[in-house]
């Protein structure tokens, strides 16, 4: 499967906002990130068909992934697990040392997908989540805390 990210600018951005609105339950902070420039957007193309969306903030030492999601329609069918392959490649590229990226604690898909693609458990970021209200439950679990894995570059 051939996926080619785009890097989308400011002024197109909002075409990643449905997809990513997946990613994050407050929509304006997902706006925000998007339009701050410290952050890096692209879209996710199979040919010319738009598959999903990924924001990175790039730094040469640690490198962290603020959002990553498949449109809902192309879910299970390996596209995630193709768009991390390209960030990672990106990464490379870039000569990250290493790149972060976090779920929550009650989402057991999410933690297995970014173990599937290399990454390894980090850390915790405790009361994370404490921001959204109403709370919100996952698989019977409240969503309180960020789990953060890292992918080392052993380039």
């Amino acid at each position: 499967m051939s996926i080619v990210l785009q890097r989308i600018d400011f002024s197109a951005t909002e075409t990643l906002v449905s997809i990513l609105r997946d990613a994050d339950e407050d929509e304006q902070r997902v706006r925000d990130t998007l339009a701050d420039e410290a952050y890096t957007s692209y879209a996710a193309l199979a040919g010319e068909q738009l598959v999903g969306a990924v924001t990175v903030r790039w730094q040469e030492d640690e490198s962290e992934i603020e959002y990553i999601a498949v449109v809902p329609a192309r879910r299970g069918s390996g596209y995630g697990k193709a768009i991390m392959a390209v960030v990672l490649e990106e990464a490379r590229r870039r000569n990250v040392r290493s790149l972060l990226v976090g779920t929550g604690n009650s989402s057991p898909y999410h933690i297995a997908f970014y173990q599937k693609c290399g990454f390894r458990m980090d850390h915790v970021r405790k009361d994370f989540f404490r921001y959204i209200q109403p709370p919100v439950f996952e698989n019977g679990i409240l969503l309180q805390d960020m789990l953060v894995f890292r992918w080392e570059n052993e380039q």
